[in-house]
Order: structure tokens, then C-alpha cells, then sequence
């Protein structure tokens, strides 16, 4: 089923949840009062959330800390304050948030500065790039000015810039057009340290382009069937179709649905009219995240891969948005409602909140960052070229 039609059946699919861990939306409710707002966002974590286990989280300790310092004179600003320390020191996840009047509470990694400035200021001076990729939003390729033999692929995002199978067949199409100009050179570097992630199907196409073998299961997902913190409160890992969960029922939930984890997503498969199968560096960072760390985990798999830079992100999770009904409708919070493991070194395990660690790490210091140097490029050339 292509991507458009998955959409689209799972909107039309109506399944009547019978069991207590598919239990009936609540009464809607639209109190503004602060302790209603807060009990609200506190029940949707405390039913979809799965990550509590990974994080060491108590959620009922949180309520019972914040519901106290909660009453009807906590004001809209103090309200999400509260949530910003939640979200930010508890939570912990780069895939929930909570949104309030153009404000947003979440969480990002401390990122390395050297990285950073070296990534703004030295990377792009080290690539001849074709110029007609320089604009796509998905991929610029062209190869190394200090030895073009050497083909060079930044991967910006795994997001579409629109829902379509069009758009879909847009982006394998830039992929197919750098794979086949570069398909001659000794080797391939590919940088990901700025790609934020996106959509599965994206990623995985890139990562089948590199793929020695036929197809390779890479991550496994499960999601959260009863209220509580433990490990006991989530499902079995989906892995086979007959496993496919569609989704709960909350009309809360943007597209009415929550949770939705199929098997299929789980397996990457060789892509395109042909592999590049010779010597790959992939370069990552802390500002590699989700689809982009799903590509990462795929390409570890291929024994021709060498990863370079700084551990990544470490968010994995599927998410859905809410609209709280309480608050006016001028709540929103954005909900991780996935625990996925990934295939490492041949053994499932979660990254969550960790990070994906290099093959090779790599922190450069300020006197080469300001000589120029890209630290990560110059290691990937050292290992292509041995």
C-alpha cells in the first residue's frame, strides 16, 4: 500500500476498542480553570505515553508535585511555566512539547559549539557542489575540492514538503539523480549532522541505495495499552502484520487517532536501479535526529559504512498531536506514543534520550575550527581513501 493510501485507510477505519486498554474517550469537558488544564495534559501522558520506564519517571509523583501548586489564582503564564519545567527537565523528549499562545515548551540537546560554528562557517567551502542541487530541499551532492574523487552528500531533511505519493516520487527521484553522478567516485560521504528527521519511507529509501543486502529490519516499536509509569503498561513489540495496531480512538487527537504501529515500517530494503556498495562515511552530530537516526541505524547495518562526528539526538518515537478540550482549545501538546528499539551491533535496544554514538568520535577544537577545518570530513577522507 503506497504512502497516500495508508493515509487515507486508516482515516475511513472505524474499530470499536472493547478492551479496558482501549477504553472510550472521556466525557468532553471545557473548563479553563488552571487544575482542569493541568489534570487533562497529565491524563494524556499518563495513557499514551510510553517512555516513562526508559526516563525513570514517577508520572504520579509529578502530579501530585505540580497538581499542589496548582489552584484557580495560577495564572495563564504561570501554568506553563510549569509545563516548561515538565517538559524540559522531566519529559525530556525532542517529540513532546506543549504549545500555549505562540509559546512552546520542549526540550533540545546542548549541542557542541564547535560543531556548530564549524558546520555554519567551514563545511560548505570544502564542496564543489552541483549546481543544480544547491536548491532542493531534500539533497545537495557534488564532491570534495580537495580530491574529487571523493562524492559528497548532504542530506538536509527526511520531511516532506508535501503529503503525496508525487512528492514522494519527487524526492526518489533528486536521490536516484546524485546517486547516478556520483556513482564512479572511490567514495561517498554523507552528512547528516543538520537533518532533523522527517518521514520513515524518506530515509529508508536514501539508506536502500547503499544496502549490500536484500533487506534488513532495523527497528521495532510498541505502544502503551494501560495508564502507569512501568514497562508493564505497553504492548508487545509489533514485528509481524498480524501484530498492526491501528490506532486508539481520541478525537482530541489530530486525524482522530493515537498510537497507530505497523510492522512495516520496521525493514529496509535495497533501492533504486542499483547500490553503491564502495567505501561510505556518514557524518552525524547531535542535530541528527529521528528518521535521521533511523537512516543512521540502516546504514550501520552495511559493513561499508563508517560513522563520523558526535552522538545523535536520541528521539525515536512516533508522535500525535492533542488539542486539550479544557483551556479553550488553546492548549496543544505534541505526545511521543512510541518505545522503539533499533537494531545495534545486531541487538535490539533503545537509544531513547541517549543517542546514537559514532564509529569514530570526533570533537574539534576552536584553533581548527578557526583554521577552516571540518575535523569530521577530513577523518571521512582518511577512511575512504585507506
Amino acid at each position: 500500500m503506497n504512502i497516500l493510501s495508508k493515509a487515507i485507510a486508516y482515516g475511513l477505519l472505524i474499530i470499536m476498542f472493547v478492551a479496558c486498554s482501549k477504553k472510550d474517550n472521556p466525557t468532553p469537558t471545557t473548563s479553563n480553570a488552571p487544575q482542569k488544564i493541568f489534570q487533562e495534559f497529565w491524563e494524556i501522558y499518563d495513557r499514551y505515553y510510553p517512555l516513562m520506564h526508559r526516563k525513570g519517571i514517577n508520572w504520579q509523583d509529578v502530579y501530585n508535585t505540580y497538581n499542589a501548586q496548582i489552584n484557580d489564582n495560577t495564572t495563564d503564564a504561570e501554568l506553563f511555566s510549569y509545563f516548561s519545567t515538565i517538559m524540559s527537565t522531566i519529559i525530556k523528549d525532542g517529540h513532546s512539547n506543549l504549545d500555549y499562545n505562540n509559546q512552546s515548551a520542549g526540550f533540545q540537546p546542548e549541542e557542541n559549539a564547535n560543531i556548530q560554528q564549524m558546520l555554519q562557517n567551514n563545511t560548505d567551502k570544502q564542496v564543489s557542489f552541483v549546481a543544480s542541487s544547491a536548491n532542493n530541499p531534500y539533497i545537495s551532492y557534488g564532491s570534495l575540492v580537495s580530491d574529487a574523487t571523493i562524492g559528497y552528500i548532504k542530506s538536509k531533511q527526511f520531511e516532506p514538503v508535501n503529503e503525496s505519493d508525487q512528492e514522494f516520487n519527487n524526492f526518489k527521484k533528486i536521490v536516484d539523480e546524485a546517486l547516478l553522478a556520483l556513482k564512479d567516485k572511490t567514495g561517498i560521504i554523507i552528512d547528516i549532522r543538520t537533518n532533523g528527521g522527517g518521514q520513515g519511507p524518506y530515509a529508508f529509501y536514501l539508506a536502500g541505495r547503499f544496502f549490500v543486502n536484500n533487506s534488513e529490519t532495523i527497528r521495532k516499536a510498541r505502544y502503551k495499552t494501560k495508564i502507569g509509569s512501568t514497562e508493564a503498561s505497553l504492548s508487545s513489540f509489533v514485528e509481524t502484520a498480524s501484530q498492526n495496531f491501528e490506532g486508539y480512538d481520541d478525537a482530541r487527537a489530530e486525524g482522530g487517532r493515537v498510537g497507530a504501529t505497523f510492522a512495516d515500517e520496521n525493514t529496509v530494503t535495497k533501492s533504486g536501479t542499483f547500490q553503491f556498495t564502495k567505501k561510505v562515511a556518514l557524518l552525524t552530530a547531535n542535530g541528527t535526529a529521528s528518521a535521521a537516526e533511523l537512516f543512521t541505524i540502516a546504514m550501520k547495518t552495511q559493513t561499508q559504512v563508517k560513522t563520523i562526528g558526535d552522538k545523535t539526538f536520541g528521539i525515536f518515537a512516533g508522535s500525535d498531536i492533542f488539542t486539550l478540550r479544557n483551556g479553550s482549545g488553546k492548549w496543544k501538546t505534541r505526545v511521543s506514543v512510541h518505545d522503539v528499539e533499533v537494531k545495534y551491533k545486531g541487538v535490539f535496544q533503545s537509544f531513547e534520550g541517549i543517542g546514537i554514538p559514532p564509529d569514530q568520535s570526533i570533537l574539534p577544537t576552536a584553533t581548527e575550527v578557526n583554521a577552516g577545518k571540518d575535523t569530521h570530513i577530513e577523518a571521512a577522507v582518511q577512511y575512504i581513501k585507506l
